[in-house]
């Protein structure tokens, strides 16, 4: 039996912002999950995924930002929060969506998410929607560096 998980990729276009279903040059690939010889995933390769538990998902979705960062809000974002909150939900992970957090409110939420007890968990998952650049998400009022989540 080969189970398939159908992933669709968006990108933010800086000048005219849209959202990822007025895409139309994307194509979904569709990822093939089983461990048959014809998944190409090697059993070396794999990651136990038979907890009682899926796992935590959170979505960070940072839409509306402070003045003083001078950037601009996102628009489309909240229906890519929604659609990646369906996929998640189907696939069996409690899913927790967080709207607008600040540098610190994202430094905080990591901080108590890692306390929590994810022993009957298979995995863990964050999504981050906001704007960044290589090694730096924006909090709603400036930048969070990547080194600061670790």
């Amino acid at each position: 039996m080969s189970d398939k998980l159908l992933i669709k990729v968006s990108t933010e276009n800086t000048e005219n912002s849209v959202d990822s279903k007025s895409i139309k040059s994307l194509e979904p690939k569709i990822i093939h999950g089983s461990k048959s010889v014809d998944s190409g995933i090697s059993l070396d390769d794999s990651y136990k995924m038979d907890y009682p538990e899926m796992g935590l998902r959170i979505i960070i979705n940072n839409k509306n930002f402070h003045k003083c960062t001078e950037m601009a809000s996102r628009s489309g974002t909240d229906v890519d929060a929604a659609n990646l909150r369906e996929i998640f939900i189907n696939l069996k992970y409690e899913v927790r969506n967080e709207n607008d957090l600040t540098r610190e409110e994202i430094v905080e939420l990591m901080r108590n998410v890692s306390k929590e007890d994810h022993s009957k968990r298979s995995s863990f998952i964050c999504v981050f929607l906001s704007h960044g650049e290589e090694g730096i998400i924006f909090g709603t009022n400036g930048p969070l560096f990547q080194r600061e989540l670790l």
